[in-house]
């Protein structure tokens, strides 16, 4: 054990005199192949590889990565990430790891929600609101969301809410019961319409603000499918709804896409690949994908069930994320939809 124990050290020894002798250039090579968390935690173990050797601005952890992005990253994905100044190279390679990712519910909130196959999927039962958030955070460009619903029951009675929420927490020092209520949505935070106005839950989602949103005030912005109004909120001064030019409702068979646009600060709706207009402007800063979603308790034949729905989340491009949702006489069934060719020959995309 004694002769173990020396031959152990002497290995140490000699790892760190190989290290040692290894050149920069080396070691960057040697660091390109792991991804940002194992960059992060190669920064993390000593300052060799962690700060700025002489003459140089970056630490070997930070041009490694500096390197991997600038020699992988396509046209299409520098166009939706912007470094921000106090980002490091690692975080900046970490965004574009993720944006590579096939989206996922990151976030649940609300009663009867659960996510299933690798969060890819979340289902929602009850009678309330409740929200499923994505924690993919988009900071610039546009990105384009294709959500399918099919409904083969006219009884039923299913609203979904689409849009877009700040990049925060739902559930991190919120309770279920005593500030959200039971009612989920963060679009009617600051309702004073329908008296669900929630100044201390406003103020906890409010303190989540980073120099990252920006100037805008639109914080969270949603598409009815009910009857295609647009919800947004500053959650401080209230909730406001409006008709926009083209609106038009889904309550039947169909699809609605959302085109984020950061560059122009817009979100634009598509009815079954048909643009029908821009629904709101102003947006600016980081958004994250959301779906709100009420199960209703329904009555037929003197019989009572409860309707259900499921989303799911496949990917088939950089540019787009796609949800798909599939209600079938209030059973949950899925079929995956991809998006590909033009959105629509109006569409300048």
């Amino acid at each position: 054990m004694m002769m173990l124990n020396r031959d152990n050290k002497r290995a140490r020894f000699l790892s760190n005199a190989v290290l040692n002798g290894l050149g920069i250039d080396l070691l960057i090579r040697c660091a390109s192949y792991l991804d940002a968390d194992g960059l992060a935690q190669l920064g993390r173990t000593s300052a060799r590889f962690g700060t700025p050797w002489a003459g140089h601005v970056r630490s070997i952890a930070n041009e490694a990565a500096h390197q991997q992005f600038r020699e992988s990253a396509t046209v299409e994905e520098r166009s939706r990430l912007s470094k921000y100044g106090d980002e490091s190279d690692v975080g900046f390679y970490r965004a574009l790891e993720q944006l590579r990712r096939s989206l996922c519910f990151d976030q649940l909130a609300g009663n009867g929600l659960r996510a299933q196959e690798n969060n890819a999927r979340s289902t929602v039962t009850g009678h309330n609101w409740s929200t499923a958030l994505s924690r993919h955070t988009m900071r610039c460009g546009r990105h384009f969301a294709e959500f399918s619903t099919t409904t083969t029951n006219e009884l039923d009675r299913y609203f979904a809410h689409l849009g877009v929420i700040r990049p925060v927490s739902l559930t991190d020092g919120i309770d279920l019961v005593d500030d959200w209520e039971g009612i989920v949505h963060p679009v009617t935070v600051s309702d004073t319409a329908y008296g669900y106005l929630r100044p201390a839950l406003s103020g906890k989602l409010i303190s989540q603000r980073t120099a990252r949103w920006g100037e805008s005030i639109v914080h969270c912005c949603t598409y009815d499918c009910f009857d295609g109004r647009c919800y947004w909120t500053d959650w401080g001064n209230g909730r406001d709804s409006f008709h926009w030019q083209g609106r038009e409702g889904l309550r039947g068979r169909g699809t609605i896409g959302l085109l984020l646009d950061l560059d122009e600060g817009t979100l634009s709706v598509f009815k079954n690949g048909r643009l029908l207009g821009v629904m709101k402007e102003g947006l600016g800063g980081e958004y994250c994908w959301l779906t709100a979603d009420f199960a209703s308790f329904q009555a037929a034949n003197g019989l009572v069930g409860i309707s259900s729905a499921a989303i799911v989340v496949s990917f088939s491009a950089p540019i787009i994320r796609i949800l798909g949702l599939r209600l079938i006489c209030g059973v949950a069934a899925v079929t995956p939809s991809l998006f590909r060719g033009p959105i629509s020959t109006s569409a300048a995309i």
